[in-house]
């Protein structure tokens, strides 16, 4: 029965039960492969007579994948991975011409930096290729690394503790301190004043503590956080008309706009710089594509470090 099972399969089969894993959509599924739903409803019929198993339920509205096709999902997915990356290194890789997707995790912060640039030089470069982009806090990130869902991640002060992981730094951003500009705090920022003001922290989990209060416990001192939200661009416009004041990697400057009348100022005290750094399973280290992928974000990232000079030159900072 294995024998028979197995004659019965074609990667394009695997391929589609790997997609359905990632998408849990017959819909979706059909888009990303550029197939009808009709075709994989038709290929997910024979995944279940092959494998005598649902593979998936319905729950709610979405597709569930059962306990045996959760085990499957491991050594289908880890297989069609290295199937590509055998296929892809003894190919010339174009990005001009491949058609490949490319899958990157990114953080709040990471992405309000990197990915505006990314994307458009991504599509200017590999006009046929497609980019999804994944919400990755630091907790989920190796996860995510480990099951293909990312090829890499961009994470601010990773702390990843994992062998065959890479991980390589890109930027160190320096800590800014943010405001209204009609906040008179603005205008003097003393350390005083600082610890007066009210606080509002991004945190993803609304619970860590941030770098600045880590930085004043070690001296003894602490701030008075009123509020957290989890996301750096929605910052400028709470903080808008308020005596609210924050920190945050100086990153976010080149996403900031005139309307949001946010004032910058460096902070009263040292605090440490935020490491950005991408991080990659190292069996993708040869991939050609993986290679110019990276490439790509690298110079992302030293484009952005030139940008953040002038925006200092310009604030005076």
């Amino acid at each position: 029965m294995a024998e028979f099972s197995l004659n019965q399969i074609d990667l394009n089969l695997l391929r589609t039960f790997d997609v359905l894993m990632r998408e849990r959509s017959v819909t979706r599924a059909a888009d990303r492969l550029g197939r009808t739903q009709s075709a994989i409803s038709h290929s997910l019929g024979r995944l279940r007579d092959v494998f005598k198993d649902d593979l998936f339920t319905r729950e709610a509205g979405i597709m569930e994948p059962t306990a045996r096709a959760k085990e499957l999902a491991e050594v289908i997915s880890q297989a069609l991975h290295e199937i590509r990356v055998a296929v892809d290194r003894h190919l010339n890789f174009d990005p001009t011409t491949t058609s490949r997707n490319f899958r990157i995790g990114l953080s709040d912060y990471t992405a309000v930096t990197y990915l505006p640039e990314l994307i458009e030089n991504f599509s200017m470069l590999a006009p046929n290729a497609s980019l999804n982009v994944v919400h990755a806090r630091e907790p989920d990130a190796l996860g995510s690394l480990k099951n293909r869902e990312v090829e890499c991640a961009v994470l601010g002060n990773p702390k990843l503790d994992a062998e065959h992981f890479e991980v390589v730094e890109l930027s160190r951003d320096r800590m800014v301190c943010a405001g209204w500009t009609g906040n008179p705090a603005m205008t003097d920022m003393s350390l005083d004043r600082y610890l007066a003001s009210p606080h509002l922290q991004i945190s993803a989990d609304g619970i860590a503590a941030g770098v600045a209060d880590i930085t004043l416990q070690k001296l003894g001192l602490h701030r008075k956080v009123v509020a957290t939200i989890p996301h750096y661009l929605v910052a400028p416009w709470v903080i808008k008309g308020t005596e609210l004041i924050s920190a945050f990697g100086d990153g976010v400057l080149l996403a900031l706009s005139e309307e949001s009348e946010t004032a910058i100022v460096p902070p009263p005290l040292e605090l440490p710089d935020v490491t950005i750094s991408l991080i990659f399973d190292r069996s993708n280290e040869l991939d050609p594509g993986h290679v110019w992928f990276r490439n790509l974000i690298k110079d992302v990232s030293d484009r952005q470090r030139t940008l953040k000079q002038g925006v200092y030159e310009r604030l005076e900072l």
